[in-house]
């Protein structure tokens, strides 16, 4: 999910009435709630940084759902999540089948791996209010992780970061204000080993269109509660998009220097050291694409816009077996949207299920 910032940069401002993302109203767990419904400190999924768009994208096909009459950004009416049909005290068909997206126009997404299927769930309405505190805009998303309890963390353009609860589309901006170098970053939970214990990490990314040969980036982690980024190391490899998995690996998919093919990368949570670092063959971020991840059922699916000389917008799923020898494989080619965003929690299994 990473692009030119330029081109979000340049996108218009929208100004929108708080009153639906009102300050003082919070995403964490109230007595009573069942999952899906509030936040679990440190407990997520997958996200990433990868693409910023040129222009809106359209609305995606296949699947259910719609975004309602108007279609406005701070249009919730149509908000249609996927089927929550049962739910335990750290997992619930919200968070254990779906990979959830985002494109940078603010539409929200779930893709069914086991399916292959696309289902709109409708449009943020989650107003960001700058430091002066004078004026608002919708936000801008270039990056998301989803947590345990159904919250997906997104990153705006601008450097902030709201939560949205996406069994109900509400909406609340973080605390977060950004230090170097982590104004832009992609974004994943990874299981620590601990039943139901998480951490989010993110990863420094640039958005400056470019991949230097000898690129470094830095790995930090995000603190869910105090809603701040502590630094942990660097290491090899230039921008990328990340997903985290439930037995605590974390890895990116990493542009390559202009001419080559894209990578998957895994790196060290500790130090942010690249441990290994994988050609995909076939699939390679062109400049101005946006692209993101997101690892279920131990396959790693890539959404990448496709180059378009006709100037129609129109994106990809690709999907690749670490297991095999095979190249990803091409899934879908029909998505009429642009995917800046991928978020799949660590309830997720591990190993396509059977």
């Amino acid at each position: 999910m990473l692009r030119a910032l330029r081109a979000v940069v340049s996108a218009g401002v929208v100004s929108l009435s708080l009153a639906a993302c009102a300050r003082g109203m919070t995403l964490d767990p109230v007595p009573g709630e069942g999952a899906g419904q509030g936040e679990g400190a440190g407990e997520g999924g997958s996200g990433g940084a990868g693409g910023v768009p040129a222009g809106e994208a359209g609305e995606a096909g296949g699947g259910g759902g719609g975004f309602g009459e108007g279609g406005g950004p701070e249009d919730t009416r149509g908000w249609d999540p996927p089927p929550l049909s049962s739910s335990s005290a750290t997992c619930s068909d919200l968070t254990s089948h779906h990979i959830y997206l985002v494109t940078p126009d603010s539409k929200f997404l779930s893709f069914h791996p086991a399916t292959s299927e696309l289902r709109r769930i409708g449009r943020l309405d989650c107003p960001i209010t700058h430091e002066d505190g004078t004026w608002a805009q919708n936000v801008r998303p270039i990056s998301m992780a989803v947590d345990r309890s159904g919250v997906a963390w997104i990153l705006d353009v601008n450097g902030y970061v709201v939560r949205l609860d996406i069994a109900t589309g509400r909406c609340e901006q973080t605390s977060f204000t950004f230090v170097e170098p982590f104004r832009h970053f992609g974004m994943a939970f990874a299981s620590d080993g601990v039943p139901g214990k998480e951490t989010l990490h993110v990863r420094e990314a640039l958005l400056n269109g470019k991949t230097e040969e000898d690129a470094v980036r830095v790995l930090g982690v995000f603190d869910t509660q105090r809603h701040t980024i502590t630094s942990l190391g660097g290491g090899a490899g230039g921008d990328a998009d990340l997903t985290g998995t439930g037995d605590g690996r974390l890895f990116g998919f990493e542009r390559g220097a202009p001419g080559e093919t894209a990578f998957l990368s895994e790196y060290t949570r500790t130090t942010g050291a690249t441990r290994a670092r994988t050609p995909l063959p076939g699939l390679a971020i062109h400049e101005g694409a946006t692209w993101a991840f997101a690892t279920w059922g131990g396959d790693f699916w890539f959404f990448l816009s496709n180059p378009d000389p006709s100037g129609v917008i129109t994106s990809s799923i690709h999907r690749f077996d670490p297991g095999s020898d095979a190249p990803p494989a091409l899934v879908r080619d029909d998505l009429t949207v642009q995917i800046i965003g991928a978020g799949v929690s660590t309830c997720a299994p591990i190993e396509v299920p059977h």
